[in-house]
């Protein structure tokens, strides 16, 4: 889409609005909504996944925490030490049928 510029935050919000027959402000409470049940399901409490209705499916992927280990430079062949990472929480977002029909069609 040469030419296209994306929607900002205030003229989304104006088009859900629009079309929902909502007002602002109602559009807004919906979102807050959405991402509250979000963090309650993606959240360490939750399950882990959510599919918002014909759009999305969001998964969590927990990257369990690396020791600090020993390996070789590639380029060098001189041993190095790799830094230990931390434990940490990754969301995966992958469409659904629903939103690949919208977009090819």
């Amino acid at each position: 889409m040469p030419g296209a510029s994306k929607m900002t935050k205030a003229q989304f919000v104006a088009a859900v609005a629009e079309k929902a027959g909502l007002d602002k402000r109602q559009v807004t409470a919906v979102f807050d909504a959405l991402a509250s049940v979000i963090k309650d399901e993606l959240g360490p409490s939750g399950p882990g996944e959510l599919t918002i209705m014909n759009l999305l499916k969001l998964k969590v992927k927990v990257q369990p925490a690396t020791p600090e280990s020993e390996g070789i430079n590639p380029f060098t062949k001189e041993k190095q030490i790799k830094k230990a990472k931390p434990a940490s929480r990754k969301v995966k977002a992958t469409p659904v049928k629903g939103l690949k029909d919208l977009v090819a069609g």
